[in-house]
């Protein structure tokens, strides 16, 4: 008889959209990753409003609900908490759990700001528990593999870096206001939403800092009808916020995200050029990368396609479908989650942790500061961190040679 797995009882706050692809992933984790190191059990999902909480259990089997965070984190059957609320609760509900010594799974971005980043990351360090932050588009096996080339040297030094991240659902004033519209709650609009998962995306596939930034926002639609039917309701963030930076070996950058692109629905792309090459990702075509070589032979020198669905050699691919059929967004949370379990097991490193959170918030920051004021902005870099080494194996692992 198969030795018994230990149970990890996992409590997740919120039950919206996060709180879905959060509940897919922890229900998916031991199904397609069978040596994952725990037995993972859905065991309460809390919500402020009962009648939607336990359709979303239901839904979702978890075996139980609460609308009290508190018990639920004293109790001492919780060995996890996943926070998917609203951005600013995030500082608030993870410092009671850290204070309860359990284990956290936090939404992106970490906080409201930088303060509140750093008291999370430096509350973690005194619990000496496991903490991680939901960017999952790290763990796509394409973009998984565009940071192993990028790091065997197959684009050369980096230059430049050009990411978008481009949506429409706020091109008009049709939409009612909603959390993600006012400061106080969402901290910025497309920027806290959209350029965060960039900067982690350029963090992630360089290994590069940020050294200092400067942003241009702009507030289309000013006012938008309360979703309550009650009057209008002024909006104080950025519909859309672009901005330049200078990274930490003297590569430039550009940036851009947006909510009121017409026709574009989340149209995330990330290009990095180098001395020798260029690699793209699209999440639009999330299992692609496109790569250019210039050590490619002159008569097939040029842009090609790469298809990271090669069980045998793409990070991911092979825990799920037979080579070439493709994975989805939700796959990359079931990802996410078994790396977490298995660093949790192991005690080896899991990125991005809170320190990347608060390296990614310095950003933020600093580039809403600049669009205030003008002006160039230095990132403060409280942070620091390891590089990973070249392994001088994923080149050949996806067929490029040189």
């Amino acid at each position: 008889m198969a030795a018994t797995k230990p149970r990890l009882n996992v409590a997740l706050i919120g039950y919206a959209f996060m709180g879905r692809a959060h509940s897919n992933a922890y229900q998916q984790v031991n199904r397609f990753f069978p040596d994952c190191p725990y037995e993972v059990v859905r065991k309460v999902l809390v919500g402020r409003t009962a009648g939607p909480l336990a359709e979303a259990a239901k839904t979702w089997g978890w075996e139980e609900t609460s609308t009290d965070i508190d018990a639920v984190l004293a109790r001492d059957d919780i060995d996890l908490v996943d926070v998917a609320t609203s951005n600013d609760s995030h500082h608030a509900i993870t410092m009671k759990a850290l204070k309860a010594g359990k284990h956290v799974f936090c939404e992106k971005p970490l906080a409201l700001n930088t303060a509140q980043a750093r008291e999370m990351k430096a509350a973690a360090d005194k619990a000496k528990v496991r903490v991680g932050l939901w960017h999952n588009y790290r763990r796509s096996p394409a973009a998984s593999t565009a940071a192993q080339l990028i790091r065997d040297g197959k684009i050369g030094e980096v230059r430049q870096v050009r990411g978008v991240y481009l949506q429409d659902w706020l091109w008009d004033d049709s939409c009612p206001a909603t959390w993600r519209m006012t400061e106080k709650v969402c901290g910025s609009g497309a920027h806290g939403d959209l350029n965060a998962h960039l900067i982690d995306m350029t963090r992630f596939l360089t290994q590069l800092e940020f050294d200092e930034v400067s942003g241009l926002r702009e507030t289309f639609t000013k006012k938008r009808r309360n979703a309550n039917g009650k009057g209008m309701v002024t909006v104080d963030v950025d519909d859309a916020l672009i901005f330049l930076a200078r990274l930490s070996n003297g590569a430039i950058a550009s940036f851009e995200a947006t909510r009121v692109a017409p026709g574009r629905k989340n149209y995330n792309r990330i290009e990095i050029n180098g001395s020798k090459g260029t690699i793209v990702w699209n999440f639009e075509r999330m299992n692609e990368l496109e790569f250019f070589s210039f050590e490619d032979d002159g008569p097939v020198q040029g842009f090609h396609t790469i298809m990271c669905m090669n069980g045998a050699v793409h990070p991911y691919a092979g825990n799920y479908w037979p080579d070439g059929h493709i994975i989805g967004y939700e796959h990359t949370f079931t990802n996410t989650v078994a790396d977490f379990l298995t660093a949790l097991k192991t005690k080896a490193p899991f990125r991005p942790d809170f320190a990347d959170g608060v390296a990614n918030q310095e950003v933020l920051d600093a580039s809403l500061e600049s669009a205030k004021s003008h002006k160039w902005v230095k990132v403060e870099k409280s942070q620091k961190f390891a590089k990973e080494k070249a392994t001088k194996t994923a080149a050949k692992k996806a067929g490029i040679t040189g």
